[in-house]
């Protein structure tokens, strides 16, 4: 569908495609160099080892020094009663950093393990450094100053096979979000008070971090368990000046990521490109579960908490897709999200597609789908086969005033006057919500010259059920330049509210809402937008199709 009559919007996803050479890159594991050394090193060791594997070096800092690039460096495991090895360790390009044994991962308690730390100031507080084409895997990484595995500019690189935890004790800013702008007020029959001029976020550093400001290349962070932060997210790709990235993110288990006191946010997995940086990002079979459980610390029940986050700004081009996603259980304040997708400031270009995957109980919405930007942000949405269900924020008598943030299932917004948002539901399931099943805003606030903002979607072969709201609401406020929709094969049903609400506060110049059948609290409808004493349609013409 397209978002213009000139079909512009229409080719985004062809555009993010081809500036960012998809499918191009394959993510491999590093090999080992030509001419390389296998160094080793043990918490155990005594004084005056010299790296081999019968003598061990006794600290990260002595085989840090004596290794060169392309070497391989093995972490000894050592009973759980000795300290693990300190300091941190900043690799070479090339370099292997491998703990040696069995699967770290659901390993029996009592199993000796390869364990490394870093409780000092070196490096920056991080455990790990990357450089270019390093490999970091099956170690035990916990109570690091600042990250479990950190890299700038550091691209070829593979973290995999890892448990990370209690990481950030310095609680240092990582991951921030923004600047971004609020709309002034919405009238829906409530006055607010006036929104600051921009608001940011900052997040903990997160325990597996990778940075890009240049260069072009890949990173793959698979199957590896991060867990109980003390401080900060859990995993974070950033993507930023004129790098060109693509990310492989797959495989790993997230859980008890924790707010820290200096913090307004916390993200279980975050992915963010902004500058003129082109980024593509494959999120395989990933889990997050207890964010900001305020079973951890109080301080998370003010968390703006995020199970996946996907933050698009500046003038990046940003190619998203997630698969297998498993997102339970996401506490903290009415902000709070399984799947928050955002444009916060720039001209970006976007596409996010999500397949197969669940979102299950949050506080606020459950799935976000936010065009912020006031500069014409491109962002294109796709659930296949996706399951939103149940928030807890207690919104519903409010939702009639603010209808976002609240605990809708799954909340679409475009806000600007430049701004174009393209959304498109098949086969998927929203309910057990505190707010809307489905909400679809259109804000385009009042300027001097002819608006361009788009808002367009399809929605199809999906079952809408048990919102404290509104099945779906659509709104537009303001001279939005088209609102485009279709519904079809869908049932609504068990809404406090209106079964489909469609509301304008504005005048739109291109408005074409097309309602075909589907089921109504159970009764078979040849026309979800015939008359019916829970349709409300209002300020919008609407169709029926096939």
């Amino acid at each position: 569908m397209s978002l213009s009559a000139g079909g512009g919007f229409a080719r985004v996803s062809a555009l993010v495609c081809t500036l960012l050479a998809c499918g191009a890159h394959a993510a491999a594991s590093v090999r080992a160099e030509p001419d390389s050394t296998t160094w080793y090193v043990s918490a155990a060791a005594p004084i005056g080892g010299d790296g081999t594997r019968d003598a061990p070096f006794g600290s990260l800092a002595a085989v840090e020094t004596a290794s060169r690039a392309g070497d391989t460096i093995m972490v000894r495991a050592v009973a759980p009663d000795i300290a693990p090895l300190d300091g941190g360790i900043a690799l070479k390009p090339g370099q292997r950093l491998r703990g040696e044994g069995p699967a770290v991962i659901g390993a029996p308690a009592g199993t000796a393990l390869p364990r490394i730390t870093n409780t000092t100031a070196a490096n920056d507080g991080d455990a790990v450094r990357l450089a270019e084409r390093t490999e970091v895997g099956n170690l035990v990484i916990a109570g690091a100053q600042r990250g479990g595995v950190y890299g700038h500019d550091a691209v070829d690189t593979v973290i995999t096979g890892n448990d990370v935890s209690q990481t950030n004790r310095s609680c240092v800013d990582g991951f921030l979000i923004g600047p971004f702008t609020l709309p002034p007020g919405l009238p829906f029959g409530v006055a607010l008070p006036p929104a600051p001029d921009f608001i940011t976020l900052d997040n903990g550093w997160a325990a597996i971090m990778t940075d890009f400001t240049a260069g072009a290349g890949f990173t793959r962070i698979a199957g590896n368990s991060v867990h109980d932060t003390a401080c900060g997210d859990g995993i974070d790709v950033r993507a930023h000046g004129t790098s060109r990235v693509h990310a492989e993110v797959t495989g790993n288990d997230l859980r008890t990521i924790n707010l820290g006191p200096a913090n307004l946010s916390v993200l279980a997995l975050g992915v963010q490109a902004g500058d003129s940086a082109q980024l593509t990002a494959t999120l395989n079979g990933n889990a997050q579960s207890e964010i900001a459980s305020p079973a951890s610390s109080l301080l998370n029940k003010i968390a703006d908490s995020e199970g996946v986050f996907i933050n698009a700004e500046g003038r990046a081009r940003m190619d998203v897709t997630i698969d297998d996603n498993r997102f339970r259980d996401g506490y903290g304040n009415f902000s709070a999200n399984g799947l928050e997708y955002v444009s916060t400031n720039g001209s970006p270009v976007s596409r996010v597609r999500v397949t197969d995957s669940s979102f299950e109980n949050v506080t606020g919405d459950i799935i976000e789908n936010y065009n912020l930007s006031t500069e014409g942000a491109q962002q294109s949405l796709t659930l296949e086969n996706v399951r939103a269900h149940h928030s807890e924020f207690p919104a519903a008598v409010l939702n009639s005033l603010i209808p976002a943030n609240l605990g809708t299932c799954l909340v679409t917004t475009n806000f600007g006057r430049d701004a174009r948002t393209e959304l498109h539901v098949t086969d998927s399931s929203f309910g057990g919500c505190s707010a809307d099943g489905i909400g679809l805003i259109a804000y385009t606030p009042a300027g001097g010259v002819p608006a361009t903002s788009a808002l367009t979607f399809d929605i199809g072969g999906t079952v809408i059920e048990g919102a404290a709201a509104h099945g779906i609401n659509i709104i537009n406020v303001g001279d939005t330049a088209v609102l485009r929709g279709t519904v079809a094969r869908t049932s609504v049903s068990g809404a406090n509210g209106s079964l489909i609400r469609v509301d304008s506060n504005g005048v739109i110049a291109g408005a074409a809402l097309e309602f075909g059948a589907g089921e109504l609290d159970g009764s078979a409808r040849s026309c979800l937008a015939e008359p019916h004493p829970r349709v409300r349609v209002s300020g919008i013409a609407v169709t029926c199709g096939s």
